[in-house]
């Protein structure tokens, strides 16, 4: 958890009037490595990224569950449990670029919105895919309450930092200060992660 995800997640919220944002820290990746750090320091330090955050929330269900983190078996449960609420997945463009290679995925749009968070200088590519353009909401300010099956990409602040980068800096032995949550390089410090 780095700074640029915190600030890419509160435009979000600014963007999309949000309510609540829940953080499902990943257990079984299907698409690709497992985390470097535990599922327990990965929480942990979540939980100290977002303390000050009234609108955050962790959910580990993704790191109790067997099997690969599916979004199509989480997303079914928040659902189920919530089923009045406007359910948003929120992902990188990257990863939206790859959404139609994830399990289920078509069926994410039964249950949900995707909001795609794109740096400035990045674009959301011109034509779109078939499946994107049917979806996306445009000018639209805000889907409308408890809606669910569209797109609506959100320009979020240009943090330059990766999750990369403070490996390799934490791997040459120098700050990471600037890139992460005071709390979290103590942390990351303190238990001797990455290294």
């Amino acid at each position: 958890m780095h700074i640029g995800h915190l600030h890419a997640v509160s435009r979000l919220c600014e963007s999309l009037d949000a309510t609540n944002v829940i953080w499902l820290p990943v257990g079984e990746p299907p698409h690709r490595s497992s985390p470097i750090a535990s599922a327990q320091h990965r929480v942990a330090m979540l939980q100290l990224a977002i303390a000050e955050q009234p609108l955050f929330t962790i959910d580990a269900r993704e790191i109790n569950r067997v099997g690969p983190s599916y979004s199509i078996l989480t997303l079914n449960e928040l659902r189920a449990e919530h089923p009045h609420r406007t359910l948003c997945l929120a992902l990188g463009l990257d990863a939206a670029l790859n959404l139609p290679s994830w399990y289920r995925w078509e069926e994410i749009f039964d249950l949900a919105g995707v909001a795609v968070m794109h740096r400035p200088g990045w674009t959301v590519p011109n034509p779109l895919p078939d499946w994107w353009r049917q979806r996306e909401t445009g000018g639209c300010a805000r889907p409308p309450a408890g809606s669910v099956g569209w797109i609506k990409s959100v320009e979020v602040p240009p943090v330059d930092v990766s999750s990369a980068d403070i490996r390799l800096d934490l791997a040459e032995k120098k700050s990471i200060e600037m890139k992460v949550p005071l709390a979290i390089a103590q942390y990351i410090r303190e238990h001797q992660l990455y290294e």
